[in-house]
């Protein structure tokens, strides 16, 4: 198994804090993810699971099945839904099809950096499109990153509007992801996540917009050589648990939950920025060169995607609350 140097640290020491309290428990809670434990938002189930040990005395144990073990994305969220899954930390892309306004976390440029991405995680405005879930029988308890997603080129590296002309670029087939990256004229081309790399290798694209996590765990390095950091978009995760055992709960449960949930954001948050840092000389130790955007081409960015932005938020209150909120820590 495969654990990055951050993270490894902090899931060696939680299942040292953990393993004293699975001797007797009130309550067990079962939370099954699609991702590796490499990856940010197994980060956030550890340590969601070790604020809830510790804030409940042992008195709630929160079991963790990685990597796809009780089903993938699509299968989580529909168990958490129907009660045979207690809880999941899944892509909040995912949700979108349920709630809509769950697209304001992925809005370009609404969000720029890690610092705000963690104020804005845990603001009222985010967490009142949380509370929109419940209307599909999920709980959504916190916000976590996957890593904040930036632009892999097979050939030149892109520094402007004009590099984009045409790229057969992947992206997630969302309608929201397919307005984006048609805003700037990229050839967006749907293409299923493990096929990526051959993807790249073969030709069939010619670029993908992804998280430097995924660039390195996934091996795409290999197949295409030059990043441009554009930080357009962050990849979140919502700790999601099912609304009728939630509600089932106690209220002392509930409080320890959600209090779980809002203590842990901020530091799995910033963990995957420090960890962003890392994979930067990673990478380029492998022969990537990494780019950063100028403030011009990222301006140019901006006013292509305002359109795409201001779209979504007259579509939606919430959405437009939350634009509101995250825009003014930009001031």
């Amino acid at each position: 198994m495969k654990f990055h140097t951050g993270f490894a640290g902090v899931l060696a020491g939680t299942l040292i804090t953990l393993a004293p309290a699975a001797m007797a428990q009130d309550l067990t809670l079962t939370l099954g993810h699609a991702v590796f434990e490499s990856h940010p938002l197994h980060d956030a189930a550890v340590r969601f699971a070790r604020e809830v040990d510790e804030r409940s005395d042992g008195s709630i144990k929160i079991d963790i099945f990685p990597a796809r073990q009780m089903g993938d994305v699509k299968e989580l969220m529909e168990g958490v839904q129907l009660g045979t899954v207690d809880m999941t930390v899944n892509s909040s892309s995912a949700l979108a099809t349920l709630t809509p306004a769950v697209d304001a976390f992925q809005l370009p440029y609404v969000m720029r950096g890690y610092a705000e991405f963690a104020k804005m995680a845990v603001s009222p405005e985010a967490e009142a499109i949380m509370d929109a879930l419940g209307d599909h029988g999920m709980i959504g308890l916190g916000l976590y990153e996957g890593g904040q997603r930036h632009f892999l080129s097979t050939g030149d590296t892109v520094t402007s509007m004009e590099g984009f002309k045409g790229l057969k670029t992947r992206v997630a087939p969302t309608k929201l992801f397919l307005a984006v990256w048609n805003a700037v004229g990229v050839n967006p081309t749907p293409m299923a996540y493990g096929e990526i790399y051959s993807g790249l290798e073969t030709g069939a694209i010619d670029a993908v917009e992804i998280n430097l996590t995924s660039i390195e765990s996934e091996g795409l390095y290999e197949a295409a050589h030059n990043v441009t950091l554009t930080g357009h978009y962050f990849w979140p995760g919502i700790m999601l648990i099912n609304k009728d055992l939630f509600e089932g709960l106690t209220e002392e449960q509930q409080t320890i939950l959600r209090e779980s949930a809002r203590a842990s954001v901020e530091p799995q948050v910033m963990a995957v920025a420090d960890y962003d840092e890392e994979l930067k000389d990673t990478l380029a130790a492998k022969g990537v060169t990494i780019t950063e955007a100028s403030d011009d081409f990222k301006a140019q960015l901006e006013e292509a995607w305002a359109p795409v932005v201001k779209s979504y938020a007259d579509s939606d209150p919430l959405i437009a609350a939350f634009v509101e909120k995250a825009q003014s820590l930009q001031d």
